[in-house]
Parts: C-alpha cells; structure tokens; sequence
C-alpha cells in the first residue's frame, strides 16, 4: 500500500465520521464501512455499572458498530476507579469514560480530560445547561439521583427527612453507601446538614462534623454496603427497608413490580448527581469517541434514558413523563454539591470517614 492511497484512506475516514456525527442516526451504506471494518478500529469505552451501563450495550452499542464499522470494547466501574485509571494510564487511556460530576471538575482541572470539540458533537447544542459541566469538558447524559428507597411491605410512607434515619424506631433497618462511592461522601455532606443545620450549600464544608453526626448511626445498627448487587438485594428482600441508592438503577426494578419506592420529598433535599461522557485527554481515537458522544445525546437515546431509567436526561427537548416525575419528585427538592471542593478535599474525608467506619 503507498502512502498515498493510506492518505486517501484516513481523509475517507475522516470525511465519513464527520457526517455519522452530524447525523448521529444515519445509515450510510458506503465501501469504507462495509468492506473496511477493520480501519475503523475498536473504541474503548468504560462505563458506569448495572442497569445504566446495561442501556447503552443494548441501544447504543448495535447502531454505532453498524454506522461506523468500528468494535466496541466495554469495561464497566465507578467513578473513584476511572479517575485513578486516568491517572494511571495517562499516557494510554481508553478512549471514553462514563463518570459523573463528583469526578469532572478534578479531572479537568489536572488535566486529565480532553475539552470536547463541541463542533464536531452537534447534539451538544441540545443540552441543558446544567448537563455541560465544567465548561465542555463533560457532556452529561442523565441525573442518577441519590435518595432514600424503602421496601413498601416494610413500610407503608416515604421517609421525609435524612434525618430519620437516626430515629431509634428505625435501628437495624438501615444500610449506608461506603465513601469510596459519590452517594457515600454525600451521606456525609447531608449529616452535616443535620448536625449543623445549615443549609446544603454551606455544611457540605464541614464535613467534619458530618462524620461525626454519621458515626451516631452506629448507635442504630447501621449497616455499610459494599456493591450495587447487595444493596438493592436489602432493600428489594426488606431485609434492610432503609437504603439510600441511585434511582437509575432501582427505577426499571420498580417497572417489573419489585416492593420498592423513593423519597421525593426530603426536607435537606435529594442528591442530584448529573453522570457524562468524559475523554481523556490522550484518547487516541477521537473522531470515533465524538460519533459515540453524539449519538449518546440524540433526541432518539435519549428518550431511551427517560423512559427506561425513569430519569432526568440531558436534552432539553426530553421532558419527564409523569411516571418519571413520580419517581424522580420535585425539581426544587435536588439539591447538587460542590464536587470541585469535595474532590480535592475527598482523601480527609476518606480518611476521617475509615476513623469510624474502616
């Protein structure tokens, strides 16, 4: 093969992901992408976990192979793994992450995320302005929301407070996030709420006085899960009716008639944690990532995301349903933290929190 016809080759590439971009829905039936797969090569994506992983293997995954020749390879973690794995593998990353807010903003900032090429992502356009975090450095996909669950045998009323989990009545029948998960060090930024009685956006800086204030759940038999597979077995059983959990997991359980329900109402608020697509800022295949991250915030995906997680999704032209506005609640009643702070302050807490817990 001259090194002209390679030319030729990479300019075709290029010529071709730049219009499955723009499209983001387009079949095209060309040479290049039926008998020259293996040019495309493979996109390494790490996404989150459970069921919200399980959406885009199963929607997205199938459409980008056939639009664009290319494989995918698929890893799944949590946020705390994918900002060590940037670090780690700074110089080969994969070549997308899918992590949320509590991680951008440190990320960006150390350099380790690739500003996304907005010109290259038309769909970028439709976000809601709450779903761009960090100025184009994380295209937001949906809001995992963090709340309390509670299995209906066990308990016939949502709970109204965070704070009610240190009400006695209630000993034995509460399991807690680990620290090393966002929803953990947000358990800490609302006992701090609780201790201080100060509002959300200025206890989340005392935490301190959070952990502390956590430490007393000890005194109601508190337990600390350890996988996503455990708590939603807890809550799901009623073994455990009291488990603070992300709803884009829980919610497609209670579609299938499983005895769970949030609290929508909660007088510190909810958490609001909005999860995107984030590059790397070595990650070698960038056109290819850019078709991915367009097709992720399509109108047509993310209805998918709506109706099937029962959650807030990025496109501003993807309003909630009713039954998603059940389970997601009031939008006045989500209340999002500072992650800039709370990462760069997230080994003290660590720290402090292993002191009780560890």
């Amino acid at each position: 093969m001259t090194k002209m016809i390679r030319e030729t080759g990479q300019s075709t590439r290029r010529a071709f992901l730049r219009a499955a971009s723009a499209t983001g829905v387009a079949a095209l039936a060309t040479p290049w992408v039926t008998t020259s797969a293996k040019a495309a090569g493979t996109l390494n994506v790490v996404l989150n976990q459970g069921l919200l992983a399980k959406l885009w293997i199963d929607e997205l995954h199938p459409s980008f192979e056939a639009e664009t020749g290319a494989s995918i390879n698929v890893q799944q973690s949590v946020t705390s793994n994918m900002l060590a794995m940037l670090k780690t593998q700074k110089d080969s990353p994969p070549d997308l992450m899918q992590f949320s807010e509590a991680g951008v903003f440190l990320a960006a900032e150390e350099g380790l995320l690739r500003q996304h090429n907005t010109s290259n992502i038309p769909n970028f356009a439709m976000l809601r302005p709450a779903f761009n975090m960090a100025d184009d450095f994380s295209a937001g996909v949906v809001d995992a929301m963090h709340t309390i669950f509670y299995n209906t045998q066990r308990r016939q009323t949502a709970p109204m407070s965070w704070a009610e989990l240190w009400d006695s009545a209630n000993s034995g029948q509460i399991a807690i996030p680990p620290v090393t998960w966002n929803s953990g060090v947000r358990m800490v930024t609302t006992a701090a709420q609780i201790a201080t009685g100060k509002p959300m956006q200025e206890a989340q800086y005392d935490y301190e006085a959070g952990i502390a204030k956590l430490a007393e759940l000890k005194d109601n038999s508190v337990s600390v899960y350890t996988g996503a597979t455990q708590a939603i077995q807890m809550m799901q059983s009623g073994s455990v009716p009291l488990v603070p959990f992300y709803g884009v997991f829980v919610n497609p359980l209670i579609a299938q008639g499983a005895p769970i329900a949030p609290a929508t109402k909660l007088e510190e608020g909810k958490h609001g944690e909005i999860v995107g697509m984030n590059m790397p800022v070595n990650a070698p295949n960038v056109e290819l990532a850019e078709v991915y991250v367009n097709m992720s915030l399509s109108k047509d995906f993310q209805s998918k995301i709506e109706s099937t997680l029962n959650a807030l999704a990025g496109h501003k032209e993807v309003e909630p349903s009713e039954r998603t506005q059940e389970l997601v609640g009031p939008a006045d009643n989500m209340s999002y933290a500072d992650w800039g702070w709370l990462s760069k302050n997230r080994a003290a807490i660590t720290d402090k929190w292993n002191e009780v817990f560890g």
